[in-house]
């Protein structure tokens, strides 16, 4: 199937570059499958104009086309870049990306401006040995290219694969090039909000998209009655200047999740911004939630398989206790970047009293014959110790962490210095996103200025600035990749490093 999406990816990337404007209607929209677990809606003649291509670039690409055909093809690919129509394709229209339920298909959707034209292309890609020779199928036409099938009508050209014999996909392909008005996704609610978005991308996707043998790890903690096709998300994500803008939804009509979506909203509440003046401004790394613990742990003992974990757990530890203690604002941070990056977590707590559930540790440590100790560092301080680190994921070779309750907040590093460390100069207060963290349920920035200085060698993360991803309910939640460039497009940005 790699094979196949490279290939096709190719000639779509090509003509995407060489786009003019159109819009009347067609009912191609009608061929996507109205069982799909996923639908990306691309608007490929935005991108190209906001990617600033010049002639010179299209004639980059006519070369590139050239290149990989030989012969009579030179003379084709001058026709499509001066009219990108001379394929047959219409890419001005909205193009269309889908998956089936556990991903067993997936395809491409391409409206067909003109059937004689995308016939010639399909019979010179034939002569090249590109694709098998055309044949006729059930109301379509249909041939095999690059492990995939092409399959077409007057209106829409479809490309599928799947792990299998892609012969096999053409009964498939021909029925969803038959579906009338209403049939197909098209005529669903989820295809309407498609339709609606103006943004770049638009995606639909349920749970039902992703492989069986992840399914397990994916609905922990879901109602076990749930159907995958009824947790489902609609995203966006819109090119501006300066910056790439994705928003996120989750759609879905289940009772028992919307429940269980209301319960999560209220284990979470608004973010005060305590532990931004916490950090340092050039900060790599920080998120914050604003979390009630005791809720929380009432939610995880919901789920039986959570439960068995914590009321079976090998560690002698009061969870309740340290679950209930927590109540406010948690944050964190990795204040710089290192081949061993220290990180720090803080929470805010109501008491102290839950530290003493730490002493249940020790005769299980004392039983390790010091490979792992718990050392005292004061009144609710201490420091964990391993000889080697290697089998808790903390790396080879000797690892501490420090955890303790100090000015009523909970603290957990693999660095001591953090501790309570003061800042000096500007801290997170004083960047720009940090006016949109108060109020937020869930909140994270990435400072790839602060990185840049960190990697030298990565010299294209110096053209980015920051990363934020922010929640506000939980249902809804957006990213912003912010440019150190403001004025000019992200994607003509994007372009510009790729020529580089």
């Amino acid at each position: 199937m790699k094979k196949t999406w490279k290939w096709m990816g190719g000639l779509a990337l090509g003509l995407t570059f060489l786009l003019a404007s159109c819009g009347e209607k067609n009912p191609y929209t009608n061929a996507l499958p109205k069982d799909a677990a996923m639908v990306i809606s691309m608007d490929l003649k935005a991108m190209a104009e906001k990617s600033g291509m010049d002639k010179q670039v299209q004639q980059s690409v006519g070369t590139m086309m050239k290149s990989s055909l030989k012969g009579k093809a030179d003379a084709l690919v001058d026709k499509i870049v001066d009219n990108p129509e001379e394929s047959g394709l219409r890419l001005t229209d909205r193009v269309y990306f889908f998956g089936t339920p556990q991903m067993e298909m997936a395809g491409l959707l391409v409206r067909v401006a003109d059937k004689d034209k995308l016939e010639d292309l399909i019979g010179l890609l034939h002569e090249q040995g590109q694709c098998e020779a055309p044949a006729d199928g059930d109301g379509c036409r249909w041939t095999v290219a690059g492990g995939g099938l092409m399959a077409w009508t007057d209106h829409a050209f479809l490309m599928v694969a799947n792990q299998g014999d892609p012969k096999d996909l053409q009964h498939q392909a021909s029925m969803w090039l038959r579906q009338k008005d209403g049939e197909g996704y098209s005529g669903t609610p989820d295809f309407e909000k498609i339709k609606k978005a103006d943004e770049d991308i638009a995606m639909t996707a349920s749970l039902n998209l992703m492989p069986k043998q992840y399914l397990t790890m994916a609905t922990m903690g879901l109602p076990a009655d749930l159907k995958l096709q009824d947790l489902k998300s609609f995203s966006t994500l819109d090119f501006q200047d300066g910056k790439a803008v994705l928003e996120m939804e989750v759609l879905t009509e289940n009772k028992v999740y919307k429940d269980l979506l209301k319960k999560q909203a209220e284990v979470a509440g608004p973010i005060k911004g305590t532990y931004l003046e916490a950090f340092p401004a050039n900060t790599v790394g920080w998120m914050s939630a604003h979390v009630d613990g005791g809720k929380a742990y009432e939610l995880l003992r919901e789920n039986p398989t959570i439960r068995q974990e914590l009321d079976n757990s090998m560690m002698p530890l009061d969870f309740e206790a340290i679950f209930k203690a927590v109540k406010g604002d948690v944050a964190l941070a990795v204040p710089e970047m290192s081949f061993a990056p220290g990180f720090i977590f803080y929470a805010d707590v109501t008491n102290s009293e839950f530290m003493r559930t730490f002493e249940d540790l020790k005769p299980l440590l004392a039983m390790t014959n010091g490979q792992m100790r718990l050392l005292d560092k004061g009144k609710d301080a201490y420091q964990f110790v391993a000889v080697d680190g290697s089998g808790l994921g903390m790396g080879r070779g000797p690892a501490s962490l420090w955890l303790g309750v100090k000015d009523k907040r909970f603290y957990l590093t693999n660095r001591e210095s953090l501790i309570g460390k003061e800042v000096k100069g500007q801290s997170l207060e004083d960047c720009p996103w940090a006016k949109d963290v108060k109020g937020k349920q869930f909140y994270l920035s990435v400072n790839f200025q602060a990185l840049s200085a960190a990697l030298p060698q990565l010299p294209y993360v110096g053209l980015l600035d920051y990363l934020t991803i922010e929640s506000d309910g939980a249902t809804k939640g957006r990213m912003v990749l912010q440019m150190k460039n403001k004025k000019e497009n992200v994607l003509k940005q994007l372009g510009e490093m790729l020529k580089n």
